[in-house]
């Protein structure tokens, strides 16, 4: 959707889809770097803009988006409507910027399906039970997608974009990146969430919970794509996959050892602002004095930071200390979190690299190193040598 050309290609793919006889429903992303020039206009206007009138701001790239390609549709001789978010009735909660799906009514895309036309739909967006309109946060569309295909019970929901699948590291880096034919949701979830950009996190949380697979192809192409779903039932365990995060950050927070009962305090009051803690932990005790650390994604620093200030300052003297220099590079496969082999391994190849692993989490399909940004990408190479070839 980066363009008027590509949209005219979109709309020839998706007449040709419903010639062979499918019901098809589009979800649209906003053309390129919409969202991106949109945010950029509200903070010239101002540093803070409230939420509620980002949302307003933000949906309107979707808007564009649906409204152009059902005009292609329309110019090839095919029949289609678009609709918003609210329009079909997708509420969310009231969380602006990041609000949840918490149903779908979705009787006007029943019914223009029943009458024939294709449904395009605005993705990223959605009505909050006190009528207010509301975004999805980043890679929504992918959730919306997902939503709507388990709503009307198709039998799977294909993600298009500029790459034809799911690989086994980013290939703008590995040039010898393979393609994976498939992949369990376990493992899509796990890639997703720490740095692999073709699919949302939230959309294969979606997927998994009702078992709806997800076909990722390219906008470009023909070509096979790559199946996210259930998983091999055997107990082979492998590396599939290997992604990294350059956006992350880390908080050192240095407080009096008498209060360790700090690090849940703070991770409730960060889960109750809608912040996502990466990765915590703790330092042994010095001095009287006690270290904690968490690791959270970069566009969440301003808030954490602020919030953690506030928190620590009621009880005493403390620091707060901040280190954007952080990133993660992370082993996927089912099982791997568990094999001390993958794990020896991979600490080994990073530490012949000379790269120094600041912390380790894992799973039972992850394990992830986090490690100073300017590393990741030699990290990347010699893991993917390592473990893939």
């Amino acid at each position: 959707m980066a363009n008027a050309q590509r949209i005219k290609n979109v709309a020839r793919r998706i007449v040709k889809t419903a010639k062979s006889g499918n019901q098809v429903v589009v979800v649209v992303s906003a053309m390129a770097d919409t969202t991106d020039d949109l945010l950029t206009l509200a903070r010239q206007i101002t540093a803070n803009p409230p939420r509620r009138e980002l949302d307003m701001l933000l949906t309107a790239g979707e808007r564009i988006s649906m409204s152009l390609l059902s005009m292609a549709i329309h110019n090839l001789g095919g029949q289609a409507i678009s609709f918003t978010g609210s329009q079909v009735g997708i509420i969310t909660d009231s969380s602006h910027n990041r609000a949840r799906i918490l149903e779908i009514k979705a009787d006007r895309l029943r019914e223009a399906l029943k009458a024939g036309k294709i449904a395009i739909v605005a993705g990223f967006q959605g009505v909050s039970l006190a009528k207010e309109i509301t975004t999805l946060g980043r890679g929504g569309s992918d959730t919306t997608a997902v939503a709507l295909a388990v709503t009307l019970g198709t039998r799977s929901c294909q993600i298009y974009s500029d790459v034809d699948g799911v690989y086994s590291a980013d290939p703008r880096i590995v040039k010898q990146a393979k393609k994976l034919v498939s992949i369990s949701f376990d493992e899509m979830e796990e890639m997703s969430a720490f740095g692999a950009q073709v699919l949302h996190v939230r959309a294969v949380e979606l997927a998994s919970k009702y078992g709806m697979s997800i076909d990722c192809r390219s906008s470009f192409s023909n070509h096979p794509g790559t199946i996210v779903g259930k998983g091999s039932k055997m107990e082979r365990i492998t590396v599939k996959s290997i992604v990294h995060d350059k956006n992350m950050a880390m908080v050192t927070v240095i407080l009096p050892a008498a209060r360790s009962s700090a690090m849940p305090q703070l991770l409730t009051k960060l889960a109750g602002a809608g912040i996502q803690v990466r990765s915590f932990f703790h330092g042994q005790a010095q001095e009287g004095r006690l270290s904690l650390f968490f690791i959270l994604d970069e566009s969440d620093l301003a808030g954490a930071k602020a919030l953690i200030e506030k928190t620590i300052k009621s009880g005493g003297p403390a620091e707060c200390l901040i280190n954007k220099d952080i990133g993660a590079v992370s082993l996927v496969g089912s099982g791997v979190g568990g094999e001390t082999a993958i794990i020896s391994k991979m600490l080994k190849t990073l530490a012949s690299h000379k790269v120094h692993v600041q912390v380790m989490a894992t799973s039972h399909t992850r394990i992830s190193c986090f490690i100073l940004r300017r590393d990741l990408e030699k990290s990347l190479l010699a893991l993917h040598r390592a473990f893939i070839g």
